[in-house]
């Protein structure tokens, strides 16, 4: 974010068209490609251990390309105050609001603990953004006008407003990402049917915030590379190969990133395949990757959704499986026909019944264990249309 704001005054600059600009210019620009070859190298996509130690080894390499900037910015100054009057005036602003953001990187990297909070702050924001897919976090609101929070067990809690983001522990839960277990959001069929089209359009314009917002939730790109580090041994093979027989194929990824459904010695593009199909053969994909492990958050809403009743009722066993061999699954429903199991299923194995917690929307104002009790009113919510169209009709 820093260097961008360098980046835009140095564009203003650089409209004035003077030879005696474009060195000092290039060279910060050079300066400032460099400082992100340092980061990209130093930090890969995937949570490295200790992001503090590491961001130390390059602090020296940092503050020499920055001291460097620094020299050009000088020269870069000298020259705008020889600027004829009349540009000079706006000019000399510009270069001050540079100098301000150069300075603020040097403050960044000599204290590297301070780097790895901003940092930490600036991209927790921009995920918040890039998920919700809103530009604005005060759209994002909790019960009432009270502000978006997460609450992360043994760290601490997580304020997010439209300009600030608080947390008591920055560095504690950016330090320490690998404690925390991945989290898959099933995304709609629609999206993976699309798959293909929406990487290669994935729009690279930018919002004034930083974010790159084209109404696709970042979590599905984020799952689409999950999906591509496969891992030759993968938990869950029992509810794989279930999920398998249940569509009578599998859907497969190949080394282009392109799905397929496989079905016997017949292959057919994914963007072909039912709904129903492609939720069940997702969630086999999750598992056979190795993506989804023990500990790992699966959201999905309304796993239902195009499923005949008899799938529905497979595609609910198969979530309860996950969930007692250790994957955190949390779904929203409208069907009775899952609910029902649900409520056979604990009656008849009643030890599962630890598995599960039930809630409804809108929520009470205290959690209700009872899960009889919220169960009945559930139900009574979902078949109230049904039976009043019933009567009516009599």
């Amino acid at each position: 974010m820093i260097t961008r704001d360098i980046e835009s005054g140095l564009q203003l600059l650089g409209q004035s068209g003077r030879e005696e600009e474009e060195l000092p210019l290039s060279a910060i620009r050079k300066g400032l490609q460099k400082i992100d070859t340092i980061l990209r190298e130093a930090f890969p996509s995937h949570p490295i251990q200790n992001e503090l130690d590491k961001l130390r080894t390059v602090q020296s390499e940092l503050m020499a390309e920055i001291e460097k900037i620094k020299v050009y910015s000088q020269t870069l100054k000298r020259n705008i105050k020889t600027k004829e009057e009349g540009t000079s005036a706006f000019l000399s602003e510009t270069y001050d609001r540079i100098e301000s953001s150069i300075g603020t990187l040097e403050n960044c990297f000599r204290n590297v603990e301070l780097a790895i909070r901003w940092g930490g702050r600036f991209k927790f924001r921009q995920n918040v953004r890039g998920n919700f897919q809103s530009s604005n976090l005060s759209n994002l609101k909790g019960e009432g006008d009270s502000p978006l929070y997460f609450r992360v067990g043994g760290v601490g809690e997580l304020r997010v407003t439209e300009h600030t983001l608080e947390l008591d522990t920055y560095t504690q839960i950016f330090q320490n990402k690998q404690l925390f277990p991945e989290a898959f959001y099933l995304e709609s069929p629609l999206y993976w049917k699309l798959k293909s089209a929406l990487e290669s359009i994935k729009l690279d314009s930018r919002s004034p915030s930083g974010a790159s917002l084209n109404g696709v939730p970042d979590y599905f790109y984020d799952m689409a590379v999950a999906l591509r580090r496969r891992r030759i041994e993968h938990p869950f093979a029992g509810i794989h190969e279930s999920l398998h027989d249940a569509i009578g194929g599998k859907i497969s990824l190949s080394e282009a990133g392109d799905l397929e459904f496989q079905q016997k010695d017949n292959s057919i593009p994914f963007s072909l395949t039912s709904a129903g199909v492609a939720n069940m053969g997702m969630l086999a994909l999750l598992i056979e990757r190795g993506a989804l492990e023990r500990g790992s958050f699966l959201f999905i809403d309304e796993p239902e959704s195009n499923l005949h009743p008899a799938w529905q009722v497979e595609m609910a066993a198969f979530l309860l499986e996950l969930a007692r061999q250790g994957v955190n699954v949390v779904i929203s429903t409208h069907s009775m026909t899952i609910l029902k199991w649900l409520e056979v299923h604990v009656k008849e194995k009643p030890d599962d019944r630890e598995l599960v917690r039930l809630n409804k929307f809108p929520p009470d104002a205290e959690w209700n264990d009872d899960m009889d009790a919220v169960m009945a009113e559930v139900k009574q919510s979902l078949t109230k249309p049904f039976s009043d169209l019933y009567i009516k009709g009599l």
